[in-house]
């Protein structure tokens, strides 16, 4: 017996103490010096040492009740109860009839410390059967089983018939919060009871029922329920060693726990097995706060389907480790999308800091990128990278950070904390363009902001090559390009920028300086193709550009060897429209137009061997001063104008364009494909056909344009007066109508168009009519061996040709065409002198006569059928007063030689006739010149 009712020893001894001298006086119960005596007395009634280091009083009044402090009782089992004070109030009527009836009990901060098993089981703390109806009180007490701790308890206790006895009250376990409602009902015969045990805890509450037997052995089933919605049950068997929990099913929803776990008493520790599925990992911080932080814990975990940060992975196995020192990771194994995973080991200590080493393997990156609910980076396939792990719990450092993307190596540090990333990355090789594509994306948008800094060995953007990148960014509303440089090229570019939320350009600063623009050509569109010899002069580049995205203020200069480009213009992001000033300057247009491709050199206007029908680089222009000017002439290369730019339309809205002696102004619209506009030439050079000059088989536009000039300049040459025309053009034919011109104090009208076919060569028209033309005033930009120096000319044409070049044009060129002439001169040939020549007894050469000089004549008549660039002639007819002359034969025009033959007939009696044959370059034919018929003839006499 006195192995059992632990519980009750202290307050029984007393009782017995203080009822064994109820007939004493108060005072004698009281005083100091009868104490050990009391003492004595209660250990020999309880088996157990009892200590009273305090007062002990009894008092009856206003009912009897017996007051101990200091209280101190240990028993054979290490079990001891000790009380700052205890006080017992009992029943007068009970007493009166020799009978002890305890009504209440009160504890005030005791400690009671028992082993565990409890020597006899339920009997330790069942109350013995001759006590009933008691109510105790614990205040502030601290109550141990074994190593387990029960402080601030502060709790009630009610005794019933059979042994039963329930318990309720609140205190700390392992420093948290519990508050527990304990029942053992009627002891058994064979010693057992059973037991029901009710606990709320911070975040959740527990409901243990079962029995307990005499060897401390509990048998029952727990139910629970934690904080998020946690809820379990387990069969629990417990012993002296410890607690077995057995079909243990935890469930969160749609999420499952299940397994086994052990929870042993000496030392206290906790193992555990447990699979599952569908398991919200992001909802075990609730979980964290209310674990005990110096419960040692091992537990197994292996679950399908886990949810993390709100996705579904496929699966993750880990062992878990807790203890004094905090949480540790084993042997992670987190299943990614796309056949990833996350490997590796970390630890959480008390104080929430981390530690660790992570590896991250991602074959197929897009797959994982897509099942995270995120945009692929398309630049990278595969990611394996790997980390040390450091920070806190709420802010985690992946230091040391390496491995590779793609196939790109990567090194550095990412900090995060509460939506913010910080990084420091280094690459060996980096693309720009899928990685700014991606970020346009906002792939972490409402998640995350970054900043930080980024380095690349070599990097690409787009065919650029870039070297030793740096780039300090930020990024959340807006992308913040802090600061960016590399080595571009043998030169140096850099910059920086802000991107608004829908990444358009809000602020920009930017520069570029290189020894050579060559390396830029793969940046220009297919179709633009810049000569190689401009490109390989020195490029400087300045640009800003302010303001919101409908209205953003740009500027630029650039300077391209002696080419200087500036434009200021306002862009609508928005609309992705833009208008402005834009200007190009060169000190030589004749330098600049031979930098853009426009010929190779320069050769004297005098002669022009072949021209034009020949393939020519770049020709020259005669002028007074110089007669080996190259076109366009001396002067600068200048371009001024206002241009628009949107989707609907663009061009140049107003222009001023000098080029040497080319002068001009107006505007070039294109709206909707259709161009339209006014160009106004003071001076309107135009260089000379190249017989290489590709024709397309289709044109990008339609439209028209009207052409004024005060005066046209072919080759240099001044060909034209004031002209007005019309070109207009659609995808399959451009057409030129010359409505009016002035040539030679004449006019001259006519049109031209040329028809494109995707199936058949172009095919070139022309009409012409020229009247008044004074032949004093023309310029031809060809010598002939006969040519008109004075006349009245009228001419007319009619042609047609076809092919892809120039050359083809004049291997194909047919129709005719016709001139007449009359009160003017020819050159090449003196008939007046030669009929003079014929009246003289002694006459001077006569072949001279038929090679140079001048010859008035009265009227000329020429008309020609052309096929296949040849001119045969059908009339050719002049006369004179001095004789008269007719031709015949042919005039090559694709070889630009002379087939002809002249028949001569002087003013002389009796009539003699001539023959002149020209063969060869009609610049410098041959002459064969046939003088027989004078040798034997004389004149007529007087």
């Amino acid at each position: 017996m006195r192995r059992k009712h632990l519980l009750w020893a202290a307050p029984l001894a007393l009782v017995l103490a203080a009822a064994a001298l109820l007939l004493a006086l108060p005072d004698f119960v009281a005083s100091p010096s009868h104490r050990a005596a009391v003492e004595s007395f209660a250990s020999r009634l309880t088996g157990r040492d009892v200590h009273i280091s305090g007062r002990l009083s009894l008092s009856y009044l206003p009912q009897p009740e017996i007051i101990a402090s200091g209280i101190t009782i240990t028993g054979p089992h290490k079990e001891t109860i000790k009380a700052k004070a205890l006080s017992l109030n009992l029943a007068w009527p009970s007493l009166l009839r020799g009978q002890l009836e305890v009504r209440t009990l009160d504890l005030d901060t005791p400690s009671i410390s028992y082993p565990w098993p409890l020597p006899g089981g339920i009997g330790a703390v069942a109350p013995p059967p001759w006590l009933a109806a008691l109510h105790a009180h614990i205040e502030n007490g601290l109550i141990r089983f074994g190593s387990v701790d029960f402080t601030g308890v502060n709790a009630d206790l009610f005794t019933g018939p059979g042994g039963s006895v329930s318990v309720s009250g609140n205190g700390k376990l392992a420093a948290k919060p519990i508050s527990l409602s304990i029942a053992a009902g009627e002891t058994a015969d064979d010693g057992s009871a059973p037991i029901s045990i009710q606990s709320t805890f911070e975040g959740g509450k527990a409901n243990l029922s079962g029995t307990l037997d005499t060897r401390s052995r509990l048998d029952g089933q727990l139910q629970f329920q934690l904080s998020g919605g946690i809820a379990g049950t387990a069969q629990i068997n417990a012993d002296a060693n410890g607690l077995n929990a057995t079909k243990l099913a935890l469930t969160q929803g749609k999420a499952n726990l299940g397994g086994t776990a052990n929870l042993s008493f000496s030392p206290l520790a906790l193992q555990a097995d447990l699979t599952g599925q569908n398991v919200d990992f992001s909802k075990s911080g609730a979980l964290l706060a209310i674990w005990p932080q110096d419960l040692k814990a091992s537990i197994a975990l292996s679950a399908t389907n886990p949810i993390f940060a709100g996705k579904t992975l496929p699966a993750v196995q880990a062992k878990l480790e807790t203890g004094k020192k905090g949480l540790a990771v084993h042997d992670l194994t987190l299943g990614l999308p796309g056949g990833a995973s996350l490997e590796g080991d970390f630890a959480l200590t008390p104080d929430a800091n981390l530690s660790g080493h992570l590896s991250l393997s991602a074959p197929d990156l897009t797959a994982l990128a897509t099942g995270l609910g995120l945009p692929a980076e398309s630049g990278w396939s595969s990611a394996s990278l790997q980390a040390d792990l450091a920070g806190t719990r709420t802010a985690p450092v992946f230091k040391s950070l390496s491995g590779t993307l793609g196939t790109d190596h990567v090194d550095g540090l990412v900090a995060l904390s509460a939506g913010h990333a910080a990084f420091r990355l280094g690459f060996n090789h980096l693309a720009l363009a899928p990685l700014a594509t991606w970020l346009g994306q906002r792939p972490l948008g409402g998640v995350f902001t970054a900043s930080g800094e980024l380095t690349a060995a070599q990097a690409d953007a787009g065919p650029v090559k870039l070297s030793n990148l740096f780039i300090d960014a930020a990024l959340d509303d807006t992308l913040n390009i802090r600061r960016a440089t590399a080595d571009l090229y043998g030169g140096i570019a850099g910059g920086s920028a802000t991107l608004d939320k829908n990444f358009t350009v809000s602020s920009a600063h930017a520069f570029l300086d290189l020894p050579s623009a060559e390396p830029l050509a793969p940046l220009l569109p297919a179709s633009i193709k810049p000569p190689p010899e401009l490109l390989k002069a020195h490029l400087n580049l300045m640009m800003a550009a302010a303001g919101p995205p409908d209205a953003l203020a740009a500027s630029a200069v650039a300077r391209l060897g002696d080419f200087t480009f500036t434009t200021a213009p306002v862009i609508n992001l928005v609309k992705s429209s833009a208008s402005g000033a834009v200007s190009l300057r060169h000190p030589n247009a004749v330098a600049a137009l031979k930098l853009l491709g426009f010929g190779g050199g320069c050769t004297s206007m005098a002669p022009l061997p072949g021209y034009p029908f020949q393939k020519v680089s770049l020709p020259c222009i005669a002028s007074a001063n110089d007669p080996a000017l190259a076109f366009p002439g001396p002067g600068v290369l200048a371009l001024r104008a206002r241009f628009t730019l949107s989707a609907d339309e663009s061009g140049l809205n107003d222009f001023v364009l000098s080029a040497g002696l080319l002068n001009a102004s107006g505007q070039v619209l294109e709206k909707h494909g259709r161009l339209t506009g006014l160009i106004d030439s003071g001076t309107f050079a135009m260089p000379p056909l190249p017989m290489n000059l590709q024709m397309p088989s289709v044109l990008p536009l339609s439209g028209s344009l009207t052409l004024k000039a005060a005066r046209v300049l072919y080759a240099g040459l001044p060909i034209l007066g004031k002209s007005e025309g019309t070109l207009t053009f659609t995808p399959s034919e451009a057409s030129l109508k010359l409505t009016k011109a002035s040539i030679g104090h004449g006019a001259i009208s006519g049109s031209a168009s040329l028809r494109l076919s995707a199936s058949a060569p172009p095919a070139l028209t022309a009409k012409l009519l020229a009247e008044g033309v004074d032949a004093s005033a023309l310029t031809l930009p060809q010598t002939f061996p006969l040519t008109l120096s004075t006349g009245m000319i009228s001419a007319t044409a009619s042609l047609h040709a076809t092919g892809y070049t120039a050359k083809a044009w004049a291997a194909t060129l047919g129709g005719s065409a016709t001139i007449t002439a009359r009160d003017g001169t020819l050159n090449g040939m003196d008939l007046p002198g030669l009929t003079a020549a014929l009246g003289l007894a002694k006459r001077p050469p006569l072949a001279r006569k038929l090679t140079d000089g001048t010859t008035p004549f009265t009227t000329l008549t020429l008309a020609g059928r052309i096929a296949q660039g040849n001119c045969t002639l059908n009339q050719a007819q002049l006369t004179a007063p001095a004789g008269t002359l007719a031709a015949s034969g042919g005039i090559d025009l694709f070889d630009s030689t002379l087939a002809l033959k002249l028949d001569i007939r002087p003013a002389v009696k009796p009539p003699l006739d001539l023959t002149v044959r020209l063969i060869g370059p009609w610049d410098h034919p041959r002459r064969d010149i046939d003088l027989k018929p004078v040798y034997g003839w004389t004149p007529a006499a007087k």
